[in-house]
């Protein structure tokens, strides 16, 4: 048999599927090298109090970051610095919280926020790109196991649809661990760590009868969330009257009202470009091709089946 003979044999799904591997693992590896020397994603997180004590209303802080591989770049914004620093010195006045208080409400943050680091999900999400590409380059070697053979052997099918599948998940768990879960983790670190944010050594505090009201929307550029954050600061409510207005509301005009505040504000991230055509590359690669296979099977199987008919 001729070498044209034996190429001209092969497979066409085969080929074309030893193709997609090569580029997969071709992206892949850039797509560890870009993570390590470009940006991971920009989030901001911007916050005005509407409503609030003491000539607060007004003040505003804006947190931008490019999170990157090895050192982010933060930066902070305040809008107000001296209105804030006398809120903060008038809640000094009036008693920060006990220890008992303040046990609670680090209890409360690690209940609500507790999530893995960003550092800790940039770890994960390298070492799974590795993984991926150690499962293309063992499923390339399963699908040119039989390169010449329309279908293979029983075992080595099952093997190559497990390992398929593995390389699907595989690389949907890297997609959403940068575009989600790592945005997610920093801005719970920021609500984790409001002293961070604030320069305060002390004064934690919480909010009675809070409410919080949110609206978001998700892309593949990006998510944002606009949310809105009301209730009596706590922390501006003397000790003996903390109590009661925990129990219930204070009357408007007394001087337990005043401690009421609004905050307002929006999360946003934005996904470089080279992430966005990850996403599309991943929907083309497993979503797209499979079903262009899938197709193109059934076509020569009915050709087939054709054939045979027009012998009877």
């Amino acid at each position: 048999m001729s070498e044209g003979v034996r190429i001209a044999s092969i497979p066409p799904w085969r080929v074309i599927a030893c193709l997609g591997l090569v580029l997969q693992i071709v992206i892949l590896t850039s797509l560890a090298s870009a993570l390590q020397e470009e940006s991971w994603f920009v989030g901001t997180v911007s916050a005005t109090v509407e409503e609030g004590p003491l000539m607060l209303e007004g003040v505003s802080v804006n947190v931008t970051i490019d999170m990157q591989e090895d050192q982010d770049d933060l930066s902070i914004d305040f809008f107000g610095p001296l209105r804030l620093n006398h809120w903060q010195e008038e809640r000094d006045s009036r008693a920060t919280l006990s220890m008992q208080e303040g046990e609670e409400y680090d209890e409360n943050l690690n209940d609500t926020f507790d999530s893995p680091s960003p550092s800790t999900i940039k770890s994960v999400t390298l070492t799974l790109i590795q993984i991926g590409i150690g499962l293309s380059v063992l499923l390339l070697v399963l699908v040119c196991g039989d390169l010449w053979k329309q279908r293979s052997r029983l075992w080595l099918t099952a093997t190559r649809r497990l390992v398929s599948l593995g390389s699907i998940i595989n690389t949907l768990m890297v997609l959403i661990l940068i575009l989600l879960i790592l945005p997610a983790s920093w801005l719970g670190t920021i609500a984790e760590n409001p002293k961070d944010i604030t320069d305060s050594d002390e004064n934690e505090a919480f909010l009675a009868h809070a409410e919080f009201s949110t609206d978001s929307s998700l892309g593949v550029n990006g998510f944002t969330l606009e949310f809105e954050a009301s209730g009596y600061d706590i922390g501006m409510i003397r000790p003996a009257n903390r109590s009661a207005v925990e129990a219930e509301p204070p009357t408007s005009g007394t001087e337990d009202a005043e401690s009421f505040i609004l905050i307002a504000g929006e999360m946003r991230t934005e996904t470089p470009n080279y992430l966005v055509q990850m996403v599309y590359y991943w929907f083309a690669m497993w979503v797209v091709l499979p079903f262009v296979l899938l197709i193109q099977q059934r076509v020569a199987i009915d050709s087939r089946l054709a054939q045979i008919n027009v012998r009877k």
